[in-house]
């Protein structure tokens, strides 16, 4: 069963989001790390700018290159690409795109397939990070609640009432 659901851009610029269960503590540390990573890098090319003479000469600042690929560490700390539309999988639950950006005036739907495995009650959180936004309104992402319930249809041969 697949079901989705819409995450809107409703602002004037464009924010990255990521999606992880909100009991990562591990995954949600990285998202935080990986946002801390480009806000001091956009400081920091910033500052670049404004110190180049040729740049402050022609009296504006370059624009970021948007061919640069977004970088992250795989488990031995070399760098990869981050992939966006990337699949995270949460408890019973696959969540496509996890990671992606939404330009001002847009919105991304994500899909959410429930994977069903015997007759149970799934319950999970997920924490939707987006990037730019005030750390302290959900400084751990905002939580998102999915539920489902798996069935084995049978039938009862016992009780004939």
């Amino acid at each position: 069963m697949t079901r989705t659901f819409e995450i809107r851009n409703e602002g004037h610029f464009e924010f990255k989001y990521a999606i992880c269960d909100d009991n990562d503590k591990e995954a949600k540390a990285r998202i935080k790390e990986e946002r801390q990573k480009e806000l001091e890098e956009r400081i920091h090319g910033a500052q670049e700018v404004v110190e180049d003479p040729k740049v402050a000469a022609k009296g504006g600042a370059k624009k970021p290159d948007p061919k640069a690929a977004a970088k992250g560490k795989d488990k031995g700390g070399k760098d990869v690409p981050v992939v966006e539309g990337q699949v995270v999988s949460v408890g019973q639950y696959d969540i496509n795109p996890s990671i992606g950006s939404i330009p001002a005036g847009s919105s991304a739907v994500v899909s959410v397939t429930f994977r069903a495995d015997g007759a149970k009650f799934y319950e999970s959180v997920l924490a939707i990070d987006i990037g730019d936004r005030d750390p302290g309104d959900n400084p751990g992402g905002v939580p998102f609640e999915l539920c489902a319930e798996s069935s084995i249809p049978g039938i009862n041969t016992q009780d004939l009432d």
